[in-house]
This record gives structure tokens, C-alpha cells and sequence, in this order.
């Protein structure tokens, strides 16, 4: 880096007279430089020069964060830390000047920008530099904001020559849909790989390369986050770290899939430029640089001395649609990705991995360790997750605490031409019954009638529906379809990656001024549902400005892309696109308009306390409820638009009435009775009504996502996956009407956190995290400063929390048993002789009560009791068990001690994952994976164990495995891989099997011993076949192979060689399965 300094010192000096600038590359005097970046012209030389000179030293230790390091092109074994150290260099923090001047720091080359076109260079320059030395630690939004279209600053670059563009979108559909949308002729071809690559060529010129002959296009994808965070290797063990150690770990990022690193390589190497159309949200700018991390520095060089960085050719497309009309509108407007966006993401994932991890881990093995009954395999903590809990649980003590009350009041009932009506008292209610009888004793004593002191009608506005954004979908789903947050976002993004609805994550509620509405409503005119409606609307001309919202500049609302035609869609996907068509179509429409009738009733007797309204309305023009039906689809926040609550009118015409009208009232009659009142006459009577208060019901899914919004938990598009976890985890069950009721373990552990510090599991700590990584994501704070405070608040918290764990286990000592109070008994511990009873969790386990000892067993198969038989490893002893696994089931023998021994504990690092591309979901596969370090779908015992080379008679040709008599033994003779779902099936002549204590010279298995039934030999002259199996071939000519699959089978993870315990020959695993 020294002599990249240098290097630029020099090029300054050498382009001051053609008006370059040190550093900067097109300076305001007119010429380029060599250096890349802008510069101020050749007479800031000097103070470049030595401005460059004085941040050597920082250079030196801290490198430019901003240029990737470049990336091992032939080594595979090494891609993936490659591209990790890639993409910590890339999407290093920065203090203020690398922040805003990136850009320039990026484009060491001929002619580099990187951050806008020259107009914004006089402000870029002095402005943030004067900023940038009055406070180093600053950080700054830049100056021109990423989304803003962007020109490359050599305008000249691949002057008739031929260049190609690469282009990385998040899912391979949304690449289809790009491809088909750049790709104007048809003409293109589509490569299979481990992601599909779409190419070809176009005459047409590039925006940001005009006078390039041709144009090469590449499209690809990736498969949402190329990386994760996680811990080291050196922190992964829940039994020998310390969970208080992880506040203060280091974490590093880890390729979820390598061949996706391997594919983004190949396909990078030396393109021209790179255009990115990763979602638009924080999670799409991160997933950018973390493509950039691999691919930047592969890129064709752009010219000048020591250059790494290509990142004036590195494009970001602002989208909203997958419709062509939209990709060729983000094609021509491309900007630059957004790293403090970006950084925000960072930041969140390693506070929640922090804090979630140490808590989890933490509270899991402390009360796992005491009670058996724990409905859950991890007793987890998330920043999010257990405030969103806390609210179920706070809503729950609500109603057990509440006390119902009786009280009174007044109702004026009448029936007017033969109609029953009921005027409500505008006294409301009293809780002392003597007072509301001696209001109806004096009415009655003394001229009882009612006189009509008023009637009103007047037109009132029910206004129409606000745009639809992601937080009133979710609600507006559950509560009017019926379908969880969580099913409703999946489906609304599968309808986006179908080209059905604009992005479904968006906090915008209003449209901007650009949205085309009426092209939006011709797309729908022809659908038998609704297209009438939308045609009449057109030729009416009252098409109208959406009410109301807030257009938060993100995306805009969510709105329907294309038509689909009735039958077109299906399920679930086909009633989320008609509510959604049907609240965009009723948000530009008209608003319903009523006839509102009110008729006030005195009793001049009761003076103040003797006036009731009777209330009615009638719809005068139905406006947009004729294509939306509120109380089917509506929002309540959305459906009044006025101060007056149309809602709680009486729907229908009421009966006519004249002001002064008089009613007579007579005392209130048996409920039993019925009263029959002829066409014209008016009576009345006055009623005492006893009700009790009602407790408030529990939270439905609506009325969460409301409260979490409130309170800014989680984001639009992690709430959904914030309330799956707290059901998934078995902390709050879905119950009929969408309610979320508490289960045992949840309010256990909120009233726990209560006890011993409330910030836990309020919602305010939570919300300003959120609030500072938002700020991150302005360019207003910066993330290690975010972190740094983040950590010691919890760190402390943490602390307090373990000292105090006391008062949470008070109320798990009186809610659940503890581990000597249950389990039955199951096998014999060979330490004590003492059966060990079995915990069926979760986990699954066995506990000596004696001695308080805890055995895990292996998850992912079943447990069975193999009486009488004992481990034979010296000091051992354990009573022995089989485990079966696999589909159809692989039995093998289990030694409950061997297997918990650290001898043979499981390697952490080779327990199998799936990562997925919601990043809430993968952390919670992290959590699941580390707390279930007994996740097993082989062999629970290395094959060389005694009680696996007993039973082995050969290798596995398919794995590093071995393959073992099935422990069942007959009648149905079987031989089980250790390492792989395979069985070989023994014929059915066999009676019986006897592995012999011989071994084969040069295989080193044992030899077998097969007895055939009479009458029913192979062998010409005997019945019994004493043989090495692999080497037999008679008997291999009789044997069926049976390939299955396991339970539970994760991609990737362990492959062949298991975990390291075939016969000296294993090691570590080589990849995924075959």
C-alpha cells in the first residue's frame, strides 16, 4: 500500500500539467489522470502529495479498505477463505474519508469516478474533505446518493471494441427474468451450471460504455447470501466455552456454498463491467458487496500503475418489478450499491449471532441440565424473537389478572312501524345499579315519554384504502385470508418472482409521483372479476391521488405487474393476488359515500342524564367498496376517513322521524313476553341492561405485527420470521381466529427475564438498536461504534443475568420436573450398575439420578432397548442399545458412554447444515445445529470401535465407511453401510449368519459364516458357505442393494469419510453426498 501511495504521489506530479489531481482522476482542469478518482487540478498537487504522505502509516496497518483483496484464481482449496478475506476487506467499516470518498479510493485507475458524473465533483471534493479534518471518526452519507444514475468517468472506455457485462441477481428466476428483459431479439443462449448463466450478445449500446461496438451480456445469479457469520471453530463448543467469551469473539464470515464462490470466479474473470440486481433492500445491498468480494478483482484492468480495484465499472440497478418495461428502466438509470446500507447488515447479524448465541447457549444447558420436561431442543434468546414473545405473554397475564365487573345502563327501546329499534344512552355506563334504578323510577313517576329533540342526516366519507405496503399485507392476510405472516410473505414473493406483484418488501404506503396508475389499472380491465369496475373507472375520469401514506423512498407500495386471469393462479398465491389487486384498484378509487341519520331522544325528566341517539346510515354511492369489500379485506386503521365513525352506525334506513315527535314509555316488561305493535304506532320502554367487562382477547397475528411495527421490532421482512420462531420453537401455539396463546415454556421464560432484568424482554432496547442500525444505513453513525455499544450494554446485562439465573429457576422448579422425577428406566450404567432413566426430551437423553450424570443420545433416530448385552470396551461396561436411522431404518449398536466420551465426541465443524436465504432462518439452523451437537444420521460409533469391527465383514465401496451385520440378526439377514443409506439385503434361503473371528489377510474384514436352509443351498454339496463377502461372488450374485435415504438429510456437510472414524482412513469429509 506504501507503494500505491507513492505510486499515486508520482502520477499527481506527472498529470498536474494536464490538469489531473494526485488521487482524483478527472480534475477541473480538464484532463484525466492516471491516478483514478477525482482530483482538484493541478494546483492541489502539493497538498495531495503530502496529504497521501502523512496516511502512509495508516495505509500500511489498515490497507484501503476499499480494494478487495484479489482472489486465488487457480487454487480451489483455497476459494473459499479467498473470498472471505475478500469480503471483510470489502466490506470493511470506514471512518469518514473512506466513507464518502470511496469512490475515489476505489478508481486508482485511468479515468476512475466510481461516485457520480463531474458535476458534483467541486461540492464532493471540498466540502466533505473540510468535514473529513475536522473529525476523523465522522461518518457521512456520501454526497450523491448511491440509487441516483451514475456515469463511469472514462466515457470512452471500449471505444470499438467489444465488451461484456456481468450481471448477479439474488435467485435464478429473477435472472430468467432479466435476461428476457435486456434480451430484446430472443436471441440468447443459457448455460447449465451450478447456477444457470444466460448470454447474449446486443448491438445496442451500454449507458455507461457508449461507444462500445458490442455488447456481450451475462446473466447470472446467486442464491441469496453468498456468506454467514459465525463463530470460530474455537468457539463452537457449547461444553468448553465460556458463553460469556462470545460478547467479545471475533467472527468471521464462511461461504455457505463454495461452488457458488467457484461459479461467480469463472464467470467474472476478466468482464468489463459488473451489474448487480440483487434485491433492493439492506439484505440485497450486503448480498452486493459480498459479490464484489469475489468477483472485483477479477475484472478486465482498466489501465494504471498497481491497480486491484475496478470499482468505477461496478453498477447497481435499482428495481421494483421483473417486468421488462422495469429492468429496462433500472438499465438505463444504473447507480452504485450502497455501502452503508450494506454495514447496517453487518452489524445487525453480529449483535444478534452475539447476544442470541451467549443467551441461548447459556440458559439451554443450564436448565436442560435440571428438567426433563422442557418442550424444546434449544431454550433460545433473540433480541427480537423474545420481545415479540413478551408481547403474547404480557397480553396473557392481561386477561388471567383481569376481574370482570357488573354495571348498568340505560337503553331506550321502541318499535315503530313494526320495526325494533334501540337508542343507545349517551350517559355510557355506571357500576352502581341503585343509581340507574332510581333514573328509571323517576322517568316513569312522571310524564314517561320520550320526545325527538333533534334529527340530523347529513352525507358523510368513508375514504378509500392507503396503498398497500408490507407490514398491511401481512396483517391484512392474516386476518381477512386466514394465511400466518409467515406463509403470506413466502407467497407474495413467490408471486414477485413470478412477475404477479411488485417487490413485497417495502415500508412505502403512498405512490410516487413517477408511478404510472393508470397503466397499472389497463392491465386489469379485461379480468371478469373486477375489469368492468376498473373500465368504468378509466372512461369516468375519477381515477383519484391515493390517500394518505408515506412514500419512505425504498420501493413503492406493493401493486400487481400483469394480469392473471381466473384459474390462472391457485391456493394461496392466487388469494393474496386478488387482495392485493383489489386494494390497489380501491386506493385510486372514489370514496363510498353514506347517508347518515342521527335522531337525538330526551327524557325531560332525567334532565342531562335522560338523552339517547339513535343511529342509521344508507350507502348513497358505493366508490371503492365495490371492488373491495372492507369488512372482507380492509384494514380497520384504513376504512374511515372522517372523525365520525360510520362503523358504528346501524347499517340500514332507519324509520322517519319528526323533530318533537313524542314516544310513550311504559316500565320495563319480562324478556318472555312479546310485544305486537300494529303499522303506525311508536312505543317505548326504558331498560336497566347488566353487563361485566370483558377481558381483551389474545393477540392475534394482525395486532402483533402492529405492535412490533410500533415498537420497531424487526423489520418488514424479518417480522414474519420473528413470530414463525416463537411458534416453531414451541414458545406460543396458533390457536382458532389467528391467536397466539402462550405455552407453558414461554411464559416461563418472560416472567424469568422479568424477574431478573425487564430490558430483556421489553421492546425498547431492541428499537434502538434497530433506530442506530438505521443510522448506519444513513451514513449517520457508524457500525463499530453501533457494536461496540451494543456488546457492552448486553455484556452486562449477560453478567447480571448469570448471577441471577436463581430467580428464573424458581419458576422452572414450579412449572416443569426436574430430571430425577421422570423417565423410566432403560439401561444400566457400567459405572455404577444403576439404571439410567430415559429423558424422551427434548433432547432425548439418559440420567443417573445417582450420580446426576447426563448422557445425550444421538438425534435424528430412534432408541431401543438391546437387553443383556454390554460394551466391551475396557472400563466401559455401559448396558448397550440399538439405534436405527434412515428410511428404511439402518440398526446399529449403541454405547451410550462411547458415545459421549470425548474421545469420540462429534466434530462440531462437520455437523451438516442447509443454509437458506432468509438470514433469520439460517441463524436459527445455527442454533439448532450447535445445540443438537448429537444430530446423527449414521452410525453413531467410529467404525473402529469394538463393537463396529465385530460385526464388520466389508468395506464400503461407496464410502470410507464399512458395512456391518445388521445387530438384529435374523430372520430377515441384513448388512448396514455405517457411513451411507445403503443395505444389502441377504437372500431369503439364508438361516442364519455367524461373523467369524478370522479376518481376510488382505482386507482386513472378518469372515462369514452363512448357513444356508435345507434343501435350499447354492452350493452343490453343502449347506453352509464360509466366505469373505466382497470376494464371494456366488453370494454377491444372490444379494439385492437397497439405496434409501436418511431422516433428516441436510445438503452439503459431512460426506464421504463421515467424520474421520472409517478404519484409519476416514479424516475429515470430502463435501457433500454423492
Amino acid at each position: 500500500n506504501n507503494n500505491n501511495n507513492n505510486n499515486n504521489n508520482n502520477n499527481a506530479g506527472r498529470n498536474s500539467n494536464r490538469g489531473g489531481g494526485g488521487r482524483g482522476g478527472r480534475g477541473r482542469g480538464g484532463g484525466r489522470s492516471r491516478g483514478g478518482g477525482r482530483g482538484g487540478g493541478g494546483s492541489q498537487e502539493k497538498k495531495i502529495k503530502n496529504k497521501d504522505n502523512n496516511n502512509n502509516k495508516d495505509s500500511k496497518s489498515n490497507g484501503d479498505s476499499n480494494q478487495p483483496a484479489s482472489v486465488e484464481q487457480n487454487n480451489d482449496n483455497n476459494q473459499q477463505a479467498n473470498a472471505q478475506k475478500n469480503y471483510d476487506k470489502t466490506n470493511k467499516p470506514k471512518g469518514k474519508k473512506q466513507q464518502q470518498q470511496q469512490p475515489k479510493n476505489k478508481n486508482r485507475q485511468k479515468g476512475g469516478s466510481g461516485d457520480g458524473g463531474n458535476q458534483h465533483a467541486k461540492k464532493y471534493d471540498k466540502s466533505s474533505q473540510q468535514k473529513h479534518n475536522n473529525n476523523n471518526n465522522e461518518v457521512m452519507a456520501p454526497s450523491v446518493p448511491p440509487s441516483q444514475p451514475q456515469q463511469t468517468s472514462d466515457i470512452h472506455y471500449g471505444r470499438g471494441q467489444t465488451i461484456t457485462i456481468l450481471h448477479v441477481a439474488e435467485k435464478p428466476s429473477i435472472a430468467q427474468a432479466i435476461a428476457q428483459g435486456l434480451c430484446t431479439n430472443g436471441n440468447r443462449n443459457t448455460r447449465s451450471s451450478k447456477l444457470p448463466v444466460h448470454e447474449f450478445y446486443s448491438s445496442e449500446s451500454f449507458p455507461k460504455a457508449p461507444h462500445a461496438a458490442s455488447v456481450q451480456h451475462r446473466v447470472t445469479s446467486v442464491a441469496g447470501h453468498v456468506f454467514a457469520i459465525e463463530f470460530g471453530a474455537e468457539y463452537q463448543s457449547w461444553d468448553s466455552v465460556d458463553p460469556a467469551e462470545l460478547f467479545t469473539a471475533k467472527t468471521l464470515r464462511k461461504a455457505q456454498q463454495g461452488s457458488v464462490v467457484k461459479h461467480l470466479q469463472v464467470e467474472s474473470k476478466s468482464v468489463d463491467f459488473i451489474v448487480l440486481w440483487l434485491d433492493c433492500d439492506r439484505e440485497g445491498e450486503n448480498i452486493c458487496f459480498e459479490v464484489l468480494s469475489i468477483c472485483q478483482g477479477l475484472m478486465k484492468s482498466g489501465g494504471g500503475a498497481g491497480e486491484t480495484s475496478n470499482y468505477d465499472r461496478v453498477y447497481r440497478a435499482y428495481f421494483s418489478a421483473i417486468n421488462p418495461s422495469d429492468i429496462q428502466k433500472a438499465y438505463q438509470k444504473l447507480g452504485k450499491p450502497d455501502r452503508n446500507q450494506a454495514l447496517s447488515v453487518d452489524a445487525r447479524q453480529e449483535l444478534d449471532l452475539k447476544v442470541g448465541v451467549a443467551f441461548s447457549r447459556f440458559q439451554t444447558r443450564y436448565f436442560q441440565g435440571r428438567y426433563g420436561d422442557l418442550d424444546s431442543t434449544v431454550l433460545s434468546y433473540g433480541p427480537c424473537q423474545t420481545p415479540t414473545l413478551g408481547f403474547c405473554v404480557q397480553r396473557h397475564i392481561d386477561i388471567e389478572t383481569f376481574k370482570p365487573e357488573p354495571y348498568w345502563t340505560l337503553e331506550l327501546a321502541m318499535i315503530k312501524r313494526g320495526r325494533a329499534l334501540k337508542a343507545q344512552w349517551d350517559g355510557g355506563r355506571s357500576f352502581n345499579k341503585n343509581k340507574i334504578q332510581k333514573l328509571v323510577d323517576s322517568a316513569l313517576e312522571t310524564g314517561p315519554v320520550a320526545k325527538v329533540s333533534d334529527v340530523i342526516k347529513k352525507e358523510k366519507k368513508q375514504g378509500r384504502p392507503v396503498p398497500l405496503n408490507t407490514v398491511a399485507l401481512l396483517k391484512a392476510c392474516s386476518k381477512a385470508l386466514g394465511i400466518g405472516p409467515h406463509a403470506a410473505m413466502q407467497t407474495a414473493e413467490r408471486l414477485y418472482l413470478s412477475g404477479y406483484l411488485s417487490y413485497p418488501r417495502t415500508e412505502s404506503s403512498a405512490y410516487p409521483k413517477s408511478f404510472d396508475i393508470k397503466g397499472m389499472l389497463q392491465q386489469q380491465t379485461t379480468d371478469s372479476r373486477w375489469g368492468s369496475y376498473v373500465q368504468q373507472l378509466l372512461r369516468s375520469g375519477n381515477v383519484t391521488k391515493a390517500r394518505g401514506g408515506v412514500d419512505m423512498g425504498d420501493h413503492p407500495p406493493i401493486t400487481p405487474c400483469r394480469e392473471a386471469r381466473v384459474g390462472e393462479l391457485s391456493g394461496e398465491m392466487a388469494r393474496v393476488y386478488e387482495l392485493v389487486v383489489r386494494h390497489c384498484i380501491a386506493s385510486v378509487s372514489q370514496d363510498a359515500v353514506w347517508q347518515s341519520t342521527r335522531v337525538n331522544f330526551v327524557i325531560e325528566s332525567l334532565g342531562d342524564k335522560g338523552t339517547f341517539t339513535l343511529r342509521g346510515k344508507e350507502l348513497v354511492s358505493p366508490g371503492f367498496l365495490t371492488v373491495l369489500l372492507h369488512k372482507e379485506y380492509g384494514d380497520d386503521n384504513d376504512r374511515v376517513a372522517t372523525s365520525d365513525d360510520v362503523e358504528d352506525e346501524e347499517e340500514g334506513v332507519i324509520p322517519e322521524y319528526v323533530k318533537g315527535e313524542l314516544i310513550p314509555l311504559s316500565a320495563p316488561k319480562s324478556e318472555s313476553k312479546v310485544n305486537v305493535a300494529t303499522a303506525g304506532s311508536v312505543r317505548g320502554n326504558l331498560n336497566i341492561k347488566e353487563r361485566m367487562t370483558t377481558a381483551p382477547g389474545y393477540l392475534t397475528e394482525s395486532e402483533l405485527i402492529g405492535m412490533m411495527e410500533k415498537y420497531g421490532i424487526g423489520t418488514d421482512a424479518s417480522i414474519p420470521t420473528h413470530i414463525e420462531n416463537i411458534q416453531k420453537r414451541k414458545y406460543v401455539t396458533l390457536e382458532s381466529g389467528r391467536r397466539l396463546i402462550p405455552a407453558k415454556l414461554g411464559l416461563v421464560l418472560v416472567q424469568g427475564y422479568h424477574l431478573i432484568d425487564s430490558s430483556l424482554v421489553l421492546p425498547q432496547v431492541r428499537a434502538d438498536i434497530e433506530t442506530q442500525c438505521g443510522k448506519i444505513a444513513k451514513g449517520q453513525a457508524s457500525m463499530e461504534e453501533v457494536i461496540s455499544k451494543a456488546i457492552k450494554l448486553f455484556g452486562e446485562k449477560f453478567d447480571y443475568f448469570v448471577k441471577s439465573i436463581d430467580k428464573m429457576d424458581v419458576l422452572f422448579g414450579a412449572s416443569f420436573s426436574k430430571l430425577e422425577e421422570i423417565g423410566k428406566p432403560f439401561t444400566r450404567c457400567g459405572l455404577t450398575r444403576r439404571y439410567l432413566s430415559y429423558i424422551p426430551g427434548p433432547p432425548v437423553r439418559l440420567y443417573n439420578k445417582y450420580t446426576e450424570t447426563v448422557y445425550p443420545l444421538p438425534l435424528g433416530g430412534d432408541v431401543k432397548q438391546w437387553t443383556g448385552r454390554h460394551c466391551p470396551v475396557e472400563g466401559c461396561n455401559f448396558e448397550l442399545c440399538l439405534y436405527a436411522v434412515g428410511a428404511p431404518p439402518r440398526t446399529f449398536p449403541l454405547c451410550p458412554r462411547c458415545f459421549n466420551d470425548p474421545d469420540y465426541a462429534l466434530d462440531m465443524e462437520e455437523i451438516p447444515s442447509d443454509p437458506v436465504d432468509k438470514e433469520d432462518e439460517g441463524k436459527e439452523r445455527k442454533i439448532q445445529k450447535m445445540a443438537g451437537r448429537n444430530l446423527c444420521l449414521e452410525c453413531p460409533l467410529p467404525d473402529h470401535h469394538p463393537l463396529i469391527d465385530e460385526l464388520t465383514v466389508s468395506p464400503d465401496p461407496n464410502s470410507d465407511g464399512v458395512l456391518i451385520l445388521d445387530p438384529r440378526l435374523g430372520p430377515k439377514w441384513k448388512i448396514n453401510s455405517t457411513r451411507e443409506p445403503t443395505i444389502v439385503h441377504l437372500p431369503q434361503q439364508v438361516s442364519k449368519v455367524t461373523v467369524l473371528d478370522r479376518r481376510d489377510e488382505v482386507l482386513g474384514v472378518h469372515m462369514m459364516k452363512i448357513e444356508f436352509k435345507e434343501g435350499e443351498s447354492p452350493l452343490p454339496d453343502s449347506n453352509i458357505l464360509t466366505c469373505c463377502f466382497p470376494n464371494e461372488e456366488r453370494l454377491q450374485n444372490m444379494v439385492r442393494v437397497h439405496h434409501g435415504s436418511e431422516r433428516t438429510r441436510a445438503k452439503g456437510g459431512r460426506g464421504r469419510g463421515g467424520r474421520g472414524r472409517g478404519r484409519g482412513r476416514g479424516g475429515r469429509g470430502r463435501g457433500g453426498r454423492r
